[in-house]
């Protein structure tokens, strides 16, 4: 990971580089409300868990401080819109309204880590996951993984099976995520690599073109927690990773 940057600096974001940054719910302040839109906060006040308030607070905060940075743009003016590729709905992947010039963005969060991914040119996805070592595994091959994985977690000894299914799942989310499309696709349609082998989709059901058009990537999300970056039809990148904590900080 790249080091803590100096208050308010955001590094400028080249032609065939990503930028990951990472933050953490506890980063929240009552100050970035003012960095939240009206759905924002009325989607937070939905939310039950203290913690979960504060993942979207930072997720949304982080956001438009960093996409103001590359649009040169006002933060507190960066709108989305979330368009449903299937039914239209408001609940799609975010993006930019307006002129985006360009830039494509994707958020996750899990446990302690909050990751927002920002690339020019083409759709990105990231997905971070929490290492919960109760995961009940057997419950959830069935649906995520596809007849080789499965086989292939199978021979995974018991100390490291949860890094291994999540793994998988963390690469197929990003996929997933990069189209827009998420849980609308069964995750055994995919087939990834697996733990110990470089990140790659190798297989889509009925999307036989897929592996070509998908780059994965592993990211550092740190001790317990796992995390994937994937892009659609874009060369490789070099991916720049950042502790948001100094950006987050600096609004008052």
């Amino acid at each position: 990971m790249d080091a803590l940057l100096p208050t308010n600096s955001i590094p400028a974001l080249p032609d065939g580089a990503a930028q990951v940054w990472w933050a953490v719910p506890a980063q929240a302040r009552v100050a970035h409300d003012a960095l939240l839109s009206p759905d924002d906060l009325e989607r937070r006040a939905r939310l039950r868990r203290a913690d979960d308030r504060d993942r979207l607070t930072v997720a949304y905060a982080l956001a438009r401080l960093v996409l103001a940075r590359h649009l040169g743009a006002v933060a507190e003016d960066i709108r989305f819109e979330r368009t449903c590729l299937h039914c239209g709905g408001a609940h799609g992947k975010p993006r930019v309204a307006g002129d985006a010039q360009g830039l494509r963005f994707s958020l996750s969060h899990s446990g302690d880590r909050v990751a927002l991914g920002v690339l020019r040119g083409a759709e990105l996805g990231v997905d971070v996951e929490q290492l919960k070592p109760d995961l009940d595994l057997d419950a959830l091959t069935g649906a995520t993984l596809a007849g080789d994985e499965a086989a292939e977690l199978a021979r995974v000894g018991a100390a490291d099976r949860t890094l291994a299914f999540l793994t998988y799942w963390t690469r197929k989310e990003a996929v997933l995520k990069a189209t827009g499309e998420g849980l609308q696709v069964p995750l055994k349609h995919l087939t990834v690599s697996g733990l110990g082998t470089p990140p790659e989709l190798r297989a889509w059901t009925g999307r036989p073109e897929a592996p070509a058009q998908f780059r994965l990537y592993d990211l550092a999300a740190g001790d317990g927690h796992l995390a994937s970056l994937a892009t659609v039809d874009h060369p490789a990148v070099v991916v720049h990773e950042f502790d948001a904590g100094a950006v987050l900080y600096a609004v008052h």
